[in-house]
């Protein structure tokens, strides 16, 4: 008896590191089991302990060795968060790839009880969102977590948009589509290029305009370059009022800030200089 007892702790400590799960098929994005307790807020900062050379952490859809992998933690990821309390000895966490789930506590070692939320850089590369159905959407979080509130989202049709160069944890802040800066899992981001977009939002317009030719409940469309062949990025409207850009028409077009708050470029023929 004493024997079986030692085996199945093994097991369960070799299923809980991953040396178990090596051989199984991998994990898609489900839905957790019904009944799973609910992911805490990630708020304190671990690192892992306990393992073997070359080992790795299963993150786990539920606080059990049996439950499915949708990660893994390995030493070489440094500081990653997680809740600071347990679930019968488990911990919620966010794994490497930016997905959340639960870990056993033997393998962790809190380092700060209370992970504050990475500075948000500077928004000089643009992206482009990347393996979301167009009629679907990617939430744009106040911090790098899927436990984090909900700030904005990005869709397809948003077409480019600014972000940081690097990412955090597995997550990239970026300017949602109502113009709010939060963070995206990288894993659905497409980097297009490493400068800034066309029309940077940090520049200080020096001409202050509003539209013209519009109807009085029409539309004007903005777009991330000089063209309409570009991807729309906002809107902008008589309702609008007055609105900062360029004070020079390149092949024109003139840089504004759409009502959103997002730069880009819109048609000369559609605006009326109001000063500079």
């Amino acid at each position: 008896m004493k024997v079986a007892k030692r085996v199945a702790s093994a097991l369960t400590i070799c299923a809980a590191t991953g040396w178990l799960a090596v051989a199984a098929p991998p994990a898609h994005a489900t839905a957790p089991p019904a009944g799973a307790p609910a992911i805490r807020t990630v708020t304190c900062s671990y690192q892992l302990t306990n393992l073997r050379t070359g080992g790795y952490l299963n993150v786990r859809t539920s606080p059990a060795s049996t439950s499915r992998a949708v990660g893994t933690l390995k030493p070489s990821d440094g500081t990653f968060t997680g809740s600071c309390t347990s679930t019968r000895g488990w911990f919620s966490v966010t794994s490497s790839n930016g997905r959340s789930g639960w870990v056993s506590g033997h393998y962790l070692r809190r380092t700060v009880h209370r992970a504050a939320v990475p500075t948000i850089p500077s928004l000089t590369c643009s992206y482009q969102v990347a393996n979301v159905r167009r009629a679907s959407y990617l939430n744009v979080r106040t911090a790098p977590g899927v436990t984090a509130r909900r700030v904005g989202t990005l869709r397809v049709s948003d077409g480019r948009f600014s972000g940081g160069c690097s990412s955090s944890r597995g997550w990239v802040a970026v300017k949602s589509s109502n113009g709010r800066t939060g963070w995206a899992a990288a894993h659905y981001l497409r980097k297009t290029n490493r400068t800034p977009l066309a029309a940077s939002a940090s520049r200080p317009w020096g001409c202050t305009y509003q539209l013209t030719h519009v109807q009085p409940n029409g539309v004007v469309t903005v777009y991330n370059g000089r063209g309409t062949a570009y991807q729309p990025v906002g809107t902008l409207r008589l309702s609008d009022g007055r609105f900062g850009g360029g004070c020079t028409a390149n092949q024109g077009w003139v840089p504004v800030t759409s009502s959103n708050g997002r730069p880009g470029w819109i048609s000369d023929y559609y605006l009326q200089r109001v000063t500079g």
